[in-house]
């Protein structure tokens, strides 16, 4: 069963309960207050009508034609017998109730139905009122409550249909708005399935839109974001076997062209050849070295031999070893304003790695009488390590690309020259992997700043 069909029918279930649970509960305080009612009014009409027997008894002085007088006597007769008649004319109307009048030996003298006159009233149950005359008991009213009558009877069916009708009418507005409520709730929910099989069958996945706010607008914003990730990786992982299957053919096609020639004895495989192609095989060997340590830093697999190490010796030799590229360049080297006493808990090979690429990359791209420089300085819970140069800058356009796998700044350089492109996708992953962050400023012709973010040795 589909959610929207659940929904109709949990919402019609529910609303179905509450109308026959509170049909039940109306009908019987109806009947309850109703009952109730008719007991209070034949509680103040018994009193009138004790009232008026005394009276009644008072002014004859027995019970001779009470039978006739009183319990027998219409509406128009009691008028006309005066104020004590008035009273108990009221008795006609009490179509629920039977009166008995007893003497003082407990013989039925007088009831309002006539039949049972002369008979003991000593086993009638009801309500029973001395009446007092004098200050003498002179006989016994008996009230007894006779089932309810027609008119009693069509109150208490109309209060139940009104009851009814109302629940119905009351069940189908709750179960059309039901619908309204599942259809509204499931809609975000069978846009959602229809773009995750969109995705699931290899379609492109496009944006779904859902106008609420609330959850679902919270999970289709959560869903557009993955379609866009998963978007961005896929054209990445197209993109990624491209560039690997491109760098990877140019050493094997060398290779092979150099071996073919010289099984055919075209070339003489003297020292200076077999150099070159040892020279291809050790550049394959780094590239796929480089991969394999750019997956495992990606993945968060990066194996890391963390040790609290001393940061200024550690950029002094490797600036040391780039003097001299440095030198011949004609490049000013500057990396005297390091903190001597700044300890980092870090793989030092790993920044080592970092280090020699960003200034390799700076003494690369900065011209003669250039300057390079190595800064660094301590905060509250980090250190902060620049390189800077004076190089011609990277292009606006080129920044957000910079730390991609084999993307080349300069793509008209040749690959001996430029190398696999994937050097600052190494330094952000070795950066990251050690908790830290890698940024890059630029502007053309006025030099670019690469800022490193390692955390401080935790005491």
């Amino acid at each position: 069963m589909k959610l929207q069909a659940k929904l109709i029918v949990a919402f019609s279930i529910i609303v179905l309960l509450m109308g026959i649970s509170q049909s039940l509960f109306l009908q019987s305080r109806i009947e309850s207050t109703f009952q109730n009612y008719l007991e209070q009014h034949n509680v103040g009409f018994t009193e009138r009508m004790k009232q008026s027997m005394e009276l009644y008894y008072e002014e004859t002085g027995s019970w001779e034609n009470v039978q006739e007088l009183l319990f027998s006597i219409d509406s128009s007769e009691a008028q006309g017998q005066g104020m004590m008649m008035r009273g108990m004319s009221m008795n006609m109307g009490m179509s629920n109730v039977d009166y008995l009048l007893l003497d003082t030996n407990g013989t039925v003298i007088a009831d309002t139905e006539g039949t049972r006159i002369g008979m003991s009233g000593s086993e009638l149950k009801g309500n029973t009122q001395a009446l007092i005359v004098n200050g003498k008991k002179r006989g016994t009213l008996v009230l007894q409550q006779l089932a309810l009558q027609d008119l009693e009877k069509q109150f208490l069916r109309s209060s139940n249909t009104a009851i009814f009708i109302s629940g119905l009418i009351a069940a189908a507005m709750a179960v059309l708005f039901s619908i309204w409520i599942a259809r509204k709730i499931s809609k975000p929910l069978r846009n959602l399935l229809i773009a995750i099989k969109r995705i699931a069958s290899g379609e492109k996945g496009d944006e779904i839109k859902i106008t609420t706010k609330d959850e679902f607008s919270e999970l289709g914003e959560a869903f557009n974001d993955m379609s866009h990730k998963l978007e961005r990786n896929e054209e990445v992982r197209r993109s990624l076997v491209a560039d690997v299957a491109h760098e990877l053919r140019t050493p094997l096609t060398i290779l092979q062209g150099k071996l073919e020639s010289i099984q055919e004895g075209a070339i003489k495989p003297t020292e200076e050849v077999v150099l070159e192609l040892t020279d291809e095989v050790y550049r394959l060997n780094r590239l796929v070295s480089d991969l394999q340590q750019l997956s495992l830093a990606e993945a968060g697999k990066l194996l890391l031999n963390k040790q609290p190490v001393e940061l200024k010796p550690l950029i002094d030799r490797v600036c040391g070893y780039l003097q001299l590229l440095a030198d011949e360049k004609k490049i000013t080297l500057k990396y005297e304003e390091i903190p001597t006493e700044c300890v980092l808990e870090m793989d030092a090979d790993r920044i080592t790695q970092v280090i020699v690429n960003l200034i390799g990359n700076a003494l690369r791209h900065t011209p003669e009488q250039g300057v390079v420089e190595v800064v660094a300085q301590e905060q509250d819970l980090s250190t902060i390590i620049q390189v800077r140069d004076t190089g011609q800058g990277i292009p606006e356009d080129v920044l957000p690309f910079i730390f991609d796998r084999f993307y080349k700044r300069d793509s008209s350089r040749s690959r001996h020259e430029g190398g696999t492109g994937l050097g600052l996708s190494i330094a952000k992953g070795f950066v990251e992997a050690h908790g830290g962050s890698i940024t890059v400023e630029s502007e053309r012709n006025m030099g670019t700043v690469f800022t490193i973010k390692l955390p401080k040795k935790k005491n």
